[in-house]
Parts: C-alpha cells; sequence; structure tokens
C-alpha cells in the first residue's frame, strides 16, 4: 500500500506542479492524502484510494452488478440545483432531463420527447408532436404523462421577467418573447407564440422565420420543469433534492449526497427506456485536479470509468503502454477567445480604442498555445469551431487577425501607447477552476506574450464560478479570456447568442456594431442554408475588422476510457464523443462488459 500511495502522490505533484502549486499547499494535500481525504482549493472533498475499506461489490444494490455500473466523469463540483428549466448553470446530471429534441454524435437535432416534427413553409410556425400516452414523468414511486403543456409551463417560466432566467434570451426566436421578458406593457404570458393545441401537439410561433430552431430546442435549456411539483414545493424547493425529483429523462434521481456522490438509475418511462443497457449511475462529485487520480486509483464511489486527460498528463498518458490503449481524441464544438471592453481604456469605442485593439490582435502567437498544451488546441481564425456548421475556412479571414508582432507595434503608432509605453492599469478577467481545459496554461502565457509584444502589462483577475456570470454580465471587465462551448450546433448561438449587442440580458461584452447586429438578424431570418453561411460571414469580417473579439484556439480533447466502457458514441469525423455541451446521451448509449469483479 505506502509504494502505491508514493506513487499517487507523484502523479498527484507533478500535476499539482504544472498547474503552479507550491510546495507548501502540495505538501498539505499530500498529508490529507496519506489520512485518506483531500480539500482541495474549492473545498471539494476527494475520497482517496485509502480511504474506502469496503469492498466495491458492498457499495452496489444486491441486483446491479458490476457489468450494469458506470462511475460517471461529469460532476466537477455539488450541483446547485436540478432545475435546468430555470437555471442553466445549475450544474447537475444532465440526463435526469429531456425535451422535445435532442443531439446525436454528429449534432443533428432527432426526435426525444417529440416523435416528428415540421415547419411551415417559411419556418415561421413549428410544430412538435409529442409521443402520445407516455409515462415519462417519475419522482421514484408515481408517473405522469409528459405533454405539450410542459412546454407551454416551462417555456413562459423562463421567459417570465420576474424569474430573472439568465437563458431566458435562448428563447427570444419565439413570437412576443423578447418583449414579455421585458415587460413590454400590453404583452402578457398569453401572448407567446406557444400553444399546446391537444396534450401530444405543441406549436410554437416564432418572430420571423427560423430554420435553425430545431437545433435551439435540442440543447439543455429548452427541457421542460414539472409545473405541478414546482407550485407545490416552491421554486426554490423541488429541485433541491430536500423532496423526490421528478425526472423526464433517460435516468432518475435516486441519491444526492452533496459534495459526495450523485446516484441515478434508468427511468422506466423514458420512451427509449428499453434501449437503455446500464442499471446503475455515480456521479462522483470530484473537482478537475483530481479527476485523473481518480480515474487511475480511485475506489467505491469516487472512481471514475473516463476522464478528460489534461495537457499536464497527457504525454505521460501517450508513453504509458497500457494508458495509450485507453486514450481517445475529440475535437471538442468549443472556442476560446480574447475579449477587449471597448467600454473602457485602452480599449474603449473611438479610433485610438480600435487601434489598440488590432495591435492586440496581432500580439498573439496561436501556435505558440498549441504547443504549450501539448495539442489539445488548434488555431482559431473564426467564430464556429471546425465539425460545426457554419465553419468559415478562408484565408482573407484568417489575414485579419493573424500573428505579427511587427505589426502589432505598428498600430500603436500615433496613439498614446507608441513604442509599447505609457500603458495604464490593465487586468484580463477569466472563470477559475478550469485547469482541466489548460485555461491558466493558456492565460499565463497570453500574458507573457503581451508583454513580450506590446510592452503591455496585464494583471489575472480569477474568479470562482459563483460569481462569474453575475460579474461578466455587468460588462465591467476591461479585457477578458473565455470559452464559448457551442449550446448548439448552428453559427446563431456564437455570432448571436454570444454577440449580438441588443439583448436583454445574458450580455457578456460591452462592444456594439451596428452592422454586424443586422447582419445577425439577417442570419437568422434566412431560410436557405448557404445564404446564411455568406451572412455569416459577412459578420465575421465585420467582427475581426472591429476587434470586438480575437479567436484564438479551439478546444481538443484526449479522454481515457477504461477497457470495459463499450459502444461509446463515435461521429462521422472517426472522433470519439463523451458528454459534451451538445450531445448530452452518453449514459444512455455506453454500456459495460468485462469490469473486474
Amino acid at each position: 500500500m505506502g509504494t502505491q500511495m508514493n506513487e499517487q502522490l507523484g502523479i498527484l505533484g507533478k500535476r499539482f506542479k504544472s498547474l503552479g502549486m507550491s510546495r507548501r499547499n502540495f505538501m498539505k494535500i499530500a498529508a490529507a492524502a496519506a489520512a485518506g481525504t483531500v480539500t482541495t482549493a474549492g473545498g471539494q472533498r476527494y475520497v482517496g484510494p485509502s480511504a474506502s475499506a469496503a469492498p466495491r461489490r458492498a457499495l452496489l444494490r444486491q441486483d446491479v452488478g458490476p457489468d450494469d455500473t458506470f462511475y460517471h466523469n461529469s460532476l466537477r463540483a455539488d450541483p446547485v440545483s436540478f432545475d435546468w428549466n430555470l437555471n442553466l448553470y445549475a450544474g447537475a446530471e444532465v440526463e435526469i432531463a429531456a425535451g422535445l429534441l435532442t443531439f446525436d454524435p454528429d449534432l443533428n437535432a432527432i426526435p426525444d420527447w417529440a416523435e416528428t416534427f415540421a415547419s411551415n413553409e417559411d419556418a415561421s410556425v413549428w410544430t412538435f408532436n409529442i409521443r402520445p400516452d407516455n409515462q415519462g414523468w417519475t419522482n421514484g414511486t408515481d408517473t405522469r404523462p409528459v405533454t405539450a403543456h410542459d412546454f407551454v409551463y416551462s417555456w413562459e417560466r423562463q421567459l417570465n421577467p420576474a424569474n430573472a432566467a439568465a437563458y431566458a434570451g435562448f428563447l427570444f426566436d419565439i413570437k412576443n418573447a423578447e418583449k414579455y421578458n421585458l415587460g413590454e406593457e400590453g404583452i402578457a404570458a398569453e401572448d407567446l407564440g406557444t400553444k399546446a393545441l391537444d396534450d401530444w401537439t405543441l406549436e410554437v410561433t416564432m418572430e420571423g422565420p427560423r430554420a435553425y430552431f430545431p437545433q435551439v430546442v435540442g440543447y439543455q435549456a429548452a427541457v421542460p420543469a414539472p409545473q405541478w411539483a414546482v407550485e407545490e414545493h416552491g421554486a426554490d424547493r423541488w429541485a433541491s433534492g430536500d423532496v423526490p425529483l421528478w425526472c423526464n429523462g433517460p435516468f432518475k434521481l435516486d441519491r444526492w449526497e452533496h459534495d459526495v456522490v450523485v446516484e441515478l438509475s434508468p427511468n422506466p418511462g423514458y420512451w427509449n427506456a428499453e434501449n437503455i443497457d446500464l442499471k446503475k449511475v455515480y456521479d462522483p462529485i470530484i473537482p478537475a485536479d483530481a479527476a485523473v487520480l481518480s480515474y487511475e486509483r480511485g475506489q467505491g464511489v469516487q472512481q471514475l470509468d473516463w476522464v478528460t486527460v489534461p495537457a499536464s498528463d497527457l504525454q505521460r498518458y501517450q508513453e504509458d503502454p497500457e494508458l495509450s490503449e485507453q486514450m481517445r481524441r475529440y475535437v471538442f464544438p468549443g472556442i476560446w477567445m480574447l475579449v477587449p471592453s471597448n467600454n473602457q481604456e485602452p480599449f474603449q469605442n473611438d479610433e485610438v480604442g480600435l487601434q489598440v485593439r488590432k495591435a492586440l490582435s496581432h500580439a498573439v502567437d496561436r501556435s505558440r498555445l498549441v504547443e504549450l498544451t501539448n495539442g489539445l488546441t488548434i488555431e482559431a481564425h473564426g467564430m464556429v469551431p471546425t465539425g460545426v456548421f457554419g465553419y468559415i475556412d478562408d484565408p482573407e479571414i484568417a489575414a485579419i487577425q493573424a500573428f505579427d508582432p511587427d505589426l502589432a507595434m505598428e498600430m500603436l503608432a500615433g496613439t498614446p501607447y507608441e513604442g509599447g509605453q505609457n500603458w495604464p492599469e490593465i487586468t484580463m478577467h477569466m472563470r477559475g477552476q478550469e485547469e482541466i481545459y489548460n485555461a491558466d496554461l493558456m492565460a499565463n502565457d497570453i500574458v507573457a506574450q503581451l508583454q513580450e509584444n506590446l510592452g503591455m502589462n496585464v494583471n489575472i483577475q480569477v474568479w470562482p464560478e459563483a460569481s462569474w456570470r453575475p460579474e461578466l454580465f455587468k460588462n465591467e471587465f476591461q479585457l477578458v479570456w473565455i470559452r464559448w462551448w457551442y449550446d448548439y450546433p448552428d453559427p446563431n448561438n456564437g455570432y448571436g447568442d454570444m454577440f449580438y449587442s441588443q439583448k436583454a440580458s445574458g450580455k457578456r461584452q460591452a462592444w456594439s456594431n451596428a452592422e454586424f447586429d443586422d447582419l445577425v438578424n439577417q442570419g437568422k431570418a434566412a431560410p436557405d442554408p448557404e445564404a446564411r453561411l455568406e451572412i455569416y460571414k459577412q459578420a465575421e469580417r465585420v467582427i475581426q475588422e472591429d476587434v470586438g473579439y480575437i479567436p484564438v484556439v479551439y478546444r481538443v480533447d484526449q479522454y481515457a476510457f477504461k477497457p470495459w466502457v463499450k459502444d461509446v458514441a463515435v461521429n462521422r469525423q472517426g472522433f470519439t464523443v463523451p458528454l459534451g455541451n451538445i450531445y448530452a446521451r452518453m449514459l444512455s448509449d455506453v454500456r459495460v462488459e468485462g469490469r473486474p469483479e
């Protein structure tokens, strides 16, 4: 056991050193690990291999064997709640909820509770036919049907201004949704373009042609809430775990031990339940900086059947004969970008600010970040990632913000910062606890590059998850290092949901450009895919020339799966597709075969 623990601490030490942890803090964690429990900087508890003396099988129900069980790598912190309808940032297990549609591994919108769906000729009205006579809602003992009324209620709940849902703008394509959310006089809930024609037929009238609306409907933000449970227990309690949770997804919640584990089993009333192989799923609540250790050495409910391999462990995995066989690669639909706020110096919305923003855009060497992350990124020159409809591969657009340190310095000529001098205090803001995505490694290197190429001294402000979005939405940050994982596979999710400046809520930046906004509106309404692509290409040129953002890198993931995990989805590009921001049916698709007793 001593040799095994020393190996573990050696692995842990290398990982924390790569993340910049001091020796003093590491020794504290090492001592705790030897005792069996690690508490990370975020306050989350990791139960080490020596902390669980009970056999793993004792944790399983008698009728559930090793090949029926899956240990899921999806929770890095305790969920806020299971109320996906009102809080997209609940941080809970996605497969306890299901909407009208979902996504397949190729990111196509496919039927979920809506068995069929269609639009009128110009895609301004969509009709969803829900699977009739179902019993899809369950709280573990009782059942109820999933109906069209659930979506009418839930979407109104999300849009209701009294609820202040951060993702209300996600539904603004629905007729009168934005007006209702803004409290416009004369617009009430019954004026929304959502109508239950009967229990099994939902009709949605849009603000205009919206050919991409199925992609919106397939995302987690569009799942329903159980009206009866919300009304009986209250908005703050129905999904808090204090009362049995009503679920309508492939899985139901059996147990939630805060900061330790979420336990799931299949929902027998789910329409596709007969094709779900797993009988028990554990979602261990394990912080990102302990996930690899749990994958390799974890026991009990603190083990993992798959893990995202960060840059700090990648070479070790690639060189290990056993671990290398467990690795899979995926180009994730996500982008990292720099966003300079053009309402603050030195990035302000005037000619000087534009020149500074242009200088910034030429000062970052993307290839250096690809090397730094051991290939866990690829260079980005546009908003839409490769593999997603709307990806632009255009050398002329790529040249707009190409790395050129000499040109970057030339851009400062005639400004107060000529020669890289006289910079004001500059702070770059970023979300914390994202080491698994190499956020800190890249952020520190970008700061170094700006110092080297512009003489710009940049401080980094790291925000905890709980306060990150509220502060970001104030649009007061001077410079932001931010990721955008695509919610649905359409250009509007980037150009519209991220950068459209006329949004009533959820704005992530202060930048505004009337020409860009007009192009976004045109792109929404154009029914022809090729015409939409051309419009978004124009929008990309506008936002890059005005430096509303700086695309830096797309996310690339390397995962490891235990040998007994079978049938993990593979997309048409040949990449293994695990749980993601768009595809969210991993638990429904995988099976386990040959897990050691």
